[in-house]
Order: C-alpha cells, then sequence, then structure tokens
C-alpha cells in the first residue's frame, strides 16, 4: 500500500469524531487550523527516521536538527501562517548521546530565523534515531490547497532540484564543484527564504510546501481544488540556478526534469495567484480539469515521484 491509500483508511477512522465547531480547516492540508478566540492557530506536525529521512554518515547531527525543524516551519507558512512554539520529541539510542546537544542545537538555530521557541516534548530510548516535531503558529489569512482558481498563475518561489541532486550524489559519491557543493549544502540543510514566503501570504490563493516533489505536491492541490495544473516545462530554464543545477545533471548523466519535478526536500513554496508575485517565477497555469499536464500532456499518478510505501 502507498502512503495515500494508509492515509486514507486512517483518516476515516479519526473521521469517526464530528469536526468541533472551532476547527476551521481539518486533517488534510499541510496543517490544520482552529480558532481560540480571536486567533487562528495553525498546528503542523512531521516525523524522521534514521536511515529512511536521513542517514548520520551523510549529515551532521545541528544539520538534521535544522532540516527536520525547517519541514515543520514550511508547513505553517503553506497555510499562510507565521510559527511560534516547537514541541520536540526524540527517541535515540545510547550512542547518539554525544551528538544530543549538536541536534538540539539545529533545532534552535532554525527555529530563531523566525522566532519560534521550542517548549516542550519529549524524549525516549530507540535503536534509530527518530525526530518528531509539532509547529504551532497563527494566521490572519488562511491558505488552502483548496483554494487555487482556473486562471491563476502557478508560480514557485525558488527553484526545485537541488534536494535532490545532493541525495544522488551523496548516493554515487561526491565530485567537487561549486555546484555539488550547494547541492549537497540543500540536502543536509535547506536554506529557507521564510520572509519572502511572508511577504507573499496576502496575493495568494493557495500555496503547499513541497516537502514529496513538485509533480506530487501539484496534484494535491490539483485534487483540492478540482482543477489541472498545466504546468510549463520551458519555465523552470528562467529560474535563477537553473543552469547550474543542469549542468550537474548533465555531469552524472540525470535528467534535470527529474530533479525538478520528483525530487522532494526543497521546501519551497509552491503557490497559485491571480497575479505575478514579486520574486516568485511563473511555472504554469490553472485550467479545467483534473491532475497535473506538463506541456499539456498529463502526467498519470505513478508517473509523480517518491511514495512511501508498506
Amino acid at each position: 500500500m502507498n502512503e495515500r491509500e494508509v492515509l486514507a483508511r486512517v483518516r476515516a477512522i479519526f473521521d469517526q469524531v464530528a469536526d468541533p465547531a472551532n476547527l476551521v480547516v481539518p486533517n488534510g492540508d499541510d496543517g490544520a487550523v482552529f480558532s481560540a478566540g480571536s486567533t487562528n492557530v495553525v498546528v503542523a506536525s512531521d516525523m524522521a527516521v534514521e536511515e529512511v529521512h536521513f542517514r548520520l554518515s551523510w549529515s551532521s547531527a545541528n544539520e538534521i536538527g535544522r532540516k527536520i525543524t525547517a519541514a515543520n516551519l514550511a508547513d505553517i507558512c503553506a497555510m499562510g501562517g507565521w510559527p511560534q512554539f516547537l514541541l520536540v520529541s526524540v527517541g535515540f539510542p545510547k550512542t547518539f548521546m554525544g551528538n544530543l546537544e549538536q541536534l538540539a542545537q539545529g533545532i534552535c538555530d532554525e527555529a530563531r530565523k523566525v522566532g519560534a521557541k521550542v517548549i516542550g516534548g519529549d524524549l525516549s530510548t530507540s535503536d534509530k534515531l527518530v525526530i518528531s516535531i509539532t509547529a504551532v503558529g497563527a494566521t490572519e489569512h488562511i491558505i488552502q490547497r483548496s483554494g487555487a482558481q482556473i486562471g491563476d498563475l502557478i508560480q514557485i518561489s525558488h527553484l526545485p532540484g537541488w534536494s535532490a541532486a545532493g541525495l544522488t550524489l551523496l548516493q554515487r559519491g561526491n565530485p567537487e564543484s561549486p555546484e555539488s557543493s550547494k547541492a549537497l549544502a540543500a540536502h543536509r540543510a535547506p536554506e529557507i527564504d521564510y520572509q519572502k514566503y511572508r511577504q507573499a501570504f496576502s496575493a495568494l490563493n493557495c500555496a503547499t510546501d513541497t516537502s514529496d516533489g513538485l509533480l506530487v505536491d501539484a496534484q494535491n492541490i490539483a485534487e483540492a481544488s478540482g482543477c489541472q495544473l498545466a504546468l510549463d516545462a520551458n519555465a523552470f530554464n528562467k529560474i535563477m540556478g537553473f543552469a547550474e543545477l543542469d549542468q550537474l545533471a548533465r555531469n552524472l548523466s540525470v535528467d534535470v526534469m527529474d530533479w525538478l519535478l520528483r525530487g522532494g526536500e526543497d521546501h519551497i513554496l509552491l503557490v497559485t495567484a491571480k497575479n505575478p508575485i514579486q520574486n516568485f517565477f511563473v511555472i504554469g497555469k490553472v485550467v479545467a480539469g483534473s491532475g497535473v499536464s506538463l506541456d499539456g500532456k498529463e502526467i498519470g499518478e505513478q508517473e509523480t515521484g517518491y511514495a512511501h510505501q508498506w
């Protein structure tokens, strides 16, 4: 079973309980939103498991802490929220004890970028390192995956694919070049321009964090909004950094479009809006239909990229 099928079965059980009156955005988006008095509170949770999401032989404890924290902060931003608090739970073996403080420092360093603070969590022994973070924030303008409108421009905050390029380098070895250094850094601990996201909130009809890859997350928007996201492959060529990424792909005999479309963990913002957004890049248009297309050809769900399997 794939992740989508597993989630559907589990959610069917959770949905046996009726939504409370103050639940504004239920399960199924980048985060959930509930009202607390006059405030809309955004909550998102993410978990990372050693040998599934990261390897200690590839990344330092500090980088791992930054990376997992960034994933949670990006989810809050994708809902139009600003992170305020984090709950951190860590399971780890005795052999990791010497690295625990560096992991905590990485979490703290990333959270500091948005002014968020760790306020609690839990610790446990474990055979492998497991990190679970719940981020809490607030929003004045809720943005959902279901908000895309026909005629909207599809836009991204940055060029995707760098994290996937870094993963490829780690799997194959590490040929030295300026491009490879950038890719490795992007995979180990992505640099996110949170303020850029925040400045765009008021102009967005729809947004999602590209944690699972551009095609997967575009498919999520299309399904939630009841439309088709029509992507233009040539639009990526115009984005800053494309020439570098393309050269690295050529060096490794990889199709750069695989990294761009199917690589995950970049945590860039994929959005739709009526007009072009400053410092974002237009890569397509929202049209009538369903699913995702690239240069007019529809992409099947099985072609979108990686998904957890059981």
